[in-house]
């Protein structure tokens, strides 16, 4: 049988290439999208990125010292609650590489890459950005997972079996966070379709998701 020619085109983490809109930096008083409110696209709070940058290594010091699942957690938590979202809103661009939320713009794979840099992980922000983005999850996960012409809700449910964390995936052409909170599964990134910034939205939702014919998955190795 012979294999679909798909499979054997880089999967980039660079998206396509469109016009992203205007950004919404400093915006506090809404967190989600009045059309749909499972999407969030503007910071939950007035945030100050130096101290939640601060308090979020601070933890992953911790984690790394004790290495127990409370901590590890506490983490986890930190980063999605209160270090990423002060990226929401950020208006994506294909050569986007800002490390300021609401400055500039950002890829989908500076984005992923930034956050974990700044979350405390050594990585190379650049170098792992540009790359494809499976060998992002290869590199930064310790166990991986990949779906081929797989129905969005196949793959959801899987990522709910594996239970709580935040994972990496890598689609046909982009990359982003998923993040399974222990009841809901969510995907997290700088997204190139409307409202084309970074955001958080439920997985089973995203037409990002729901159009890759491939998907890698993994959890991240902290």
């Amino acid at each position: 049988m012979k294999k679909p020619i798909w499979l054997f085109i880089p999967l980039l983490i660079a998206c396509n290439n469109e016009n992203p809109q205007p950004s919404r930096r400093g915006a506090a008083s809404a967190t989600r999208t009045a059309a749909s409110p499972s999407v969030f696209i503007t910071p939950p709070f007035t945030f100050d990125y130096q101290q939640q940058k601060k308090r979020c290594q601070e933890l992953f010091a911790l984690h790394r010292q004790k290495r127990k699942p409370d901590t590890e957690r506490k983490l986890i938590t930190y980063i999605t609650d209160s270090l990423v979202p002060c990226w929401y809103g950020t208006p994506w661009d294909f050569n986007g590489t800002t490390q300021v939320p609401g400055e500039g713009k950002i890829a989908c794979g500076y984005f992923v890459t930034t956050t974990l840099r700044d979350a405390g992980m050594k990585i190379d922000r650049v170098k792992m950005a540009q790359c494809v983005s499976q060998n992002l999850v290869y590199d930064m996960c310790g166990d991986f997972k990949k779906f081929s012409n797989k129905p969005l809700d196949y793959f959801v449910n899987t990522v709910k079996k594996s239970g709580f964390g935040l994972y990496i995936v890598g689609l046909d052409n982009h990359t982003g966070y998923i993040y399974h909170d222990g009841n809901e599964v969510w995907f997290i990134h700088s997204g190139v379709l409307a409202p084309r910034c970074a955001l958080k939205e439920k997985a089973i939702e995203s037409e990002t998701l729901r159009r890759s014919a491939y998907r890698v998955v993994g959890r991240i190795r902290w």
